[in-house]
């Protein structure tokens, strides 16, 4: 979800020139080489500017995000290049080849490995065989409206069926975090590729930029969920105003945040004629932070031994935010905070050079995460109630290899709530394979998103259509 994409994904820094020995062989340019990571291959670039004595530059994991990473405490002595990055705990130590072509070091970033860096003349672009690609069937219309409610002006993306006096639309709502229309990640465009296979197919689909992205304006208001969902309900009004628009054919699709979202406006709205989620959660986001983490971090190699250990804390960390009335910068919480952690490094089991400082220095940084107003919002937020009280046909998505939205934690509560409410057509599948983003997939982590060529399934694309074709 939000805050565990962003700080899993890494964070763009600003370069830093530093001092290094001068040298006949200049460093300047493109750098590219892969890192082998427990059984994943990460694509890593390096551009380097050399300018006489002075070195910066900035580092880029190609397939886990596309910002650059500032380099940190550049050196070239003539013969090992080095850098560190503090924000990430990561150093990189190289010998430079006689013919200034090709560097041979380590990468440190808890164990070390060995990453070969050789010169390119650009960095290598990621495939993307379901980009959409011209001419296009269908009108492409830029849109702009208001939400009366926050003042705040959403602009997006409306494509028509070509000669449709009236087509049916879908109104798609991106997952958490500030996305753009598309919700561009690491070279895939979703939102792209599901606007074009619909519209193909002769529904109408509207894509906008969240607030403060794109052309979308940025309100004072704040974006919690619950704010979100005025959005929503802008664009559904806007749908049904505009002259190209069967306003009783109006659908919603959201995707992970924004499958809690449709239901909660469609709870609130008999006109809608039907919503899809797609991996949206059928749990409490407190429940859904917990297991997604458990997962998560599972994935990236920590241990079953260690996970039991830390979860309990991760879980009491959620509590005392939700028990806290302030926030992280309070003083009773960071107490509190502090003896927490000094209870359960008691139990401690042996991992490495893990200390109680280290521990003390990750819970202050998750307290932080947990302590602004939407992932507070989200916390204490129950999928149930909407899902419950949803009336039009509803078809939920679920990705077998989804770690950010178990299919285990979630699927079962979404079709429960489903069969003991108000809705008397719907859908739940679970597709084999599938992850968080709905592409196929060998273990769900993370760090495969940028490997995986596939954009979106196209047995969820076949379905998602048929599904609402068929009720159209």
């Amino acid at each position: 979800m939000r805050n565990m994409i962003t700080s899993l994904l890494m964070t763009v820094l600003f370069c830093l020139p530093l001092q290094a020995a001068e040298t006949e062989i200049n460093l300047s340019g493109k750098w590219h080489g892969t890192l082998a990571v427990g059984g994943v291959k990460l694509r890593i670039g390096l551009e380097i500017v050399h300018d006489g004595s002075a070195l910066s530059g900035n580092m880029y994991s190609f397939d886990q995000g596309s910002g650059p990473i500032a380099l940190e405490e550049v050196k070239y002595d003539g013969e090992l290049f080095s850098f560190q990055i503090t924000r990430i705990k990561a150093s990189y130590t190289a010998e430079v080849n006689d013919s200034g072509n090709e560097m041979k070091g380590l990468f440190v970033q808890g164990l070390p490995v060995t990453l070969i860096l050789k010169r390119v003349d650009e960095f290598p672009q990621p495939n993307r065989p379901q980009e959409p690609q011209e001419p296009f069937p269908y009108d492409i219309i830029e849109v702009e409206y208001t939400n009366e409610e926050s003042g705040g002006t959403i602009a997006g993306t409306l494509t028509l069926p070509a000669g449709r006096e009236r087509a049916p639309v879908a109104l798609l709502i991106t997952g958490s975090g500030s996305q753009d229309r598309d919700e561009t990640i690491l070279g895939h465009r979703p939102f792209w590729v599901i606007a074009d296979h619909l519209t193909r197919g002769g529904i109408g689909v509207l894509r906008v930029d969240d607030r403060g992205v794109g052309g979308s304006s940025k309100v004072s208001s704040g974006d919690t969920t619950l704010e979100l969902v005025t959005d929503v309900e802008a664009g559904v009004e806007f749908l049904r105003g505009h002259p190209r628009v069967d306003k009783r054919a109006v659908w919603l699709i959201g995707h992970s945040e924004g499958g809690m979202i449709a239901p909660m406006v469609a709870a609130n709205d008999r006109r809608l004629a039907g919503i899809v989620c797609l991996a949206g959660p059928g749990v409490s986001g407190a429940d859904i932070l917990v297991e997604q983490n458990r997962l998560l971090r599972g994935a990236a190699g920590v241990d079953k031994k260690t996970l039991d250990w830390f979860m309990p804390l991760f879980k009491e960390t959620i509590d005392l935010v939700l028990a806290n009335p302030s926030d992280a910068t309070d003083a009773t919480f960071i107490e509190k905070r502090k003896a927490l952690v000094a209870k359960h490094m008691k139990s401690a089991p042996v991992i490495g050079k893990l200390a109680a400082a280290q521990i003390n220095t990750e819970i202050e940084a998750i307290g932080k995460q947990l302590s602004n107003p939407w992932m507070r919002y989200f916390l204490s937020l129950d999928p149930v109630p909407a899902i419950q009280n949803t009336r039009c046909p509803v078809f939920a998505v679920f990705g077998e290899n989804d770690l950010q939205v178990p299919p285990k934690q979630s699927a079962g509560p979404f079709e429960t709530a489903l069969q003991f409410g108000k809705c008397r057509d719907y859908e739940v599948k679970i597709y084999a394979e599938l992850n968080h983003l709905l592409q196929h997939s060998k273990t769900g982590a993370i760090s495969e998103y940028g490997t995986i060529e596939e954009t979106i399934s196209p047995e969820v694309l076949h379905d998602v259509t048929e599904f609402m074709r068929s009720r159209l």
